[in-house]
């Protein structure tokens, strides 16, 4: 069974770490990017997990749950509620049949 469109209630910016180039083709600085929106859900963890998370030597707070993809890396953040995040793992694949939906584990950085 898929996840239901009402669970992904959040509105998320995911962006990327990108150096461009000005007009003489000399490269920029780099600078966060935005790559693109999507719908997701995203939770804090309980303090029950997060102590868990700490004893384990990650500093992950929150969890971000989106329909299946497979261009998000943890070279990426993400913008949510005025909280940034950096994206800590790769994707989880759902436990029904690893195509519906992706969990990534996220640890706040600003």
């Amino acid at each position: 069974m898929g996840i239901q469109a009402g669970k992904l209630r959040h509105r998320i910016t995911l962006q990327e770490y990108r150096s461009e180039r000005d007009g003489y083709n000399n490269e920029l600085d780099p600078v966060w990017t935005d790559v693109r929106k999507l719908w997701a859900k995203v939770e804090f963890l309980s303090v029950k997990d997060t102590l868990t998370a700490r004893a384990a030597g990650t500093e992950i707070n929150a969890r971000l749950i989106i329909r299946k993809r497979s261009d998000i890396t943890t070279l990426m953040r993400v913008l949510w509620g005025g909280y940034v995040f950096q994206v800590m793992s790769p994707a989880k694949p759902d436990n029904d049949d690893a195509e519906t939906y992706a969990t990534f584990e996220l640890k706040v950085v600003e």
